[in-house]
């Protein structure tokens, strides 16, 4: 058997520690999902990578510092750890992993929606989605998140459904790491790393990444500037860049990346920041936990090859075109009771129990839990959680506003860098379209022989959407892809317009953000731009002389 070479690490969080010279074809910045997908998609590629990453192995105070922020806009989480992990595996530290696909109508240019349309289709995608299964931990990469799903899971479709030219199933499916103990956790880039990168990639860690380097014309890239623990910058040399750092980070890496009073790179238009969304999610209805059973079987959890899926609702094409409707979609919210003996159950076996209420709990809903081993093995369903309330929960879309956006603060990090100023903003369409999913699905419910819920006040009334519908770790739009640089910042292929060598990769890239989850949209995409890297940096003279024939 061929002998693995171990992936070299630079370990730069120790304050003493010597910071060699670094080189390389590649610089990756950040080791989220977007950047530890590119770089074991670039292992023994014959490409020299460096993987940059700013925290470490472990959960620091001093890093989590750096993602301050200056809110101006909209209230946001307060406490970013639950939103922006600056550590080995970036965000995947705290999301909740949940994957789906992009819909067909995200991608157009729609209308009634300002800004919309991506310049490229979901058919190019869905070879890279089927190849993010094996990043992600799932059972299958497309094809599992409509009516499909019922073939997928050998079950027989419902009889009873809701109306088509309405509202559409949706299946969402959940990450699981296979090399973990506990059965359902979510895969956590950082933890095996090591093992999926070649000995071409090299990971740097404690190393934040301040500014990328160009050359005098600001037409190309030659590196990234960096700083370690002790205060100090130091440069890589690389020939091409990729950020991957988020959606927020990103666009804060391109805004500092200036010279004197010239604009940032790839910011002639002053597009890079603009287009700030993400996901606007929470309660619209209100279930009665009596009647719900049924309702919690059909629209709840389903173990299909070891997996978990989750069903739900999105507003069909046809409504939203009806109705000038952004995308939203709608499941079944639920607010855990504090004794649920699930909960319980994997502290104990994750060995941090909280003693002796765990126990108790376990005892007390042993019923319960018989229940759920049933469900789970025989009927092949998730398990039965024991509740305090029953929701209908909505994730709407939002509109592409350029001026919801991202600039530079007065405030400065410990190195000297502005921080991310973020105005982000929401709108009354946004407000209307979860007003009338709640309300289709309300009756589209007692239609079909469900409970009917009752409107939350906000619904009902037709308010605004409430103060508590804080970003839910979604931020995108930032570095939005566009074939034309007065409406975007990168080109079809993420590179930025009128950089070479400079690339931008994960959700900031999205002109428009959908109803679904990102993170497999992110690693898709991050693929798609390995194939482009290895493709234009392995063959550099056929790349030029198509670029010069094009």
């Amino acid at each position: 058997m061929e002998e693995v070479m171990a992936m070299p690490t630079i370990n730069l969080q120790p304050s003493d520690t010597l910071v060699p010279l670094l080189r390389c074809d590649v610089c990756i910045v950040g080791s989220g999902p977007a950047g530890a997908t590119l770089a074991r998609e670039l292992s023994n590629s014959g490409l020299s990578v460096v993987l940059l990453e700013s925290g470490g192995e472990l959960r620091d105070p001093e890093n989590d510092a750096l993602n301050d922020i200056e809110n101006v806009g909209r209230p946001r989480v307060r406490d970013q750890w639950s939103v922006r992990n600056r550590i080995l595996g970036g965000s995947s530290h705290t999301w909740g992993g949940r994957c789906g696909p992009f819909d067909a109508i995200d991608f157009e240019k729609r209308n009634w929606i300002e800004n919309s349309g991506w310049p490229i289709a979901m058919q190019e995608l869905d070879p890279y989605m089927d190849r993010s299964a094996n990043h992600l931990g799932l059972a299958l990469g497309s094809g599992y998140s409509d009516q499909r799903f019922w073939s997928i899971a050998g079950r027989r479709a419902p009889r009873q459904e809701v109306a088509a030219d309405l509202l559409l199933p949706f299946f969402w499916q959940f990450s699981r790491d296979t090399a973990e103990s506990y059965p359902f956790e979510y895969m956590r880039f950082g933890r095996h790393i090591a093992k999926h990168l070649g000995a071409n990639v090299t990971l740097v860690t404690g190393a934040t990444a301040l500014r990328v380097l160009a050359n005098e014309a600001r037409t190309k890239t030659h590196g990234l500037e960096f700083g370690t623990r002790d205060g100090r910058k130091h440069s890589l040399v690389a020939s091409s860049v990729a950020l991957c750092a988020g959606g927020v980070e990103n666009a804060r890496i391109l805004l500092n990346s200036h010279e004197q009073d010239r604009r940032s790179l790839g910011n002639d238009r002053d597009r890079v920041g603009r287009y700030l969304m993400d996901h606007l999610r929470g309660p619209t209805a209100f279930f009665s936990l009596a009647s719900s059973k049924a309702l919690r079987r059909r629209f709840g959890r389903y173990n299909v090859r070891g997996r978990f899926f989750r069903a739900g609702l999105r507003l069909s094409p046809a409504v939203q075109r009806d109705e000038k409707l952004l995308n939203c979609a709608g499941w079944l919210g639920e607010v855990l009771a504090p004794d649920d003996p699930w909960d319980a159950l994997r502290r104990l076996a994750a060995r941090k129990p909280r003693l002796p209420e765990d126990v108790i709990s376990v005892a007390r809903n042993a019923p319960l839990m018989l229940e759920g081993a049933i469900d789970y093995f025989g009927a092949r369903n998730g398990l039965p959680r024991k509740l305090q309330e029953l929701t209908l929960d909505c994730m709407c879309e939002q509109m592409p506003d350029e001026d919801s956006r991202i600039s530079l603060s007065d405030r400065r990090d410990r190195y000297g860098a502005p921080l991310p100023k973020i105005d982000w903003r929401s709108h009354p369409d946004e407000a209307r379209t979860m007003h009338h999913m709640a309300a289709l699905v309300a009756a589209e419910f007692a239609r079909i022989g469900f409970p009917e819920p009752a409107l939350a006040d906000w619904v009902r009334d037709k308010a605004p959407i409430p103060a508590s519908f804080v970003d839910v770790a979604h931020p995108t739009g930032t570095t939005r892809m566009s074939d034309d640089p007065a409406k975007g910042v990168v080109d079809v292929n993420c590179q930025v317009h009128g950089v070479q060598g400079l690339y931008v990769s994960g959700s900031s890239v999205f002109p428009t953000a959908g109803h679904c989850n990102p993170t497999q949209m992110i690693v898709a995409m991050a693929i798609r731009l390995a194939d482009h890297l290895k493709d234009r940096l392995n063959r550099p003279f056929l790349t030029k002389v198509i670029a010069h024939a094009g």
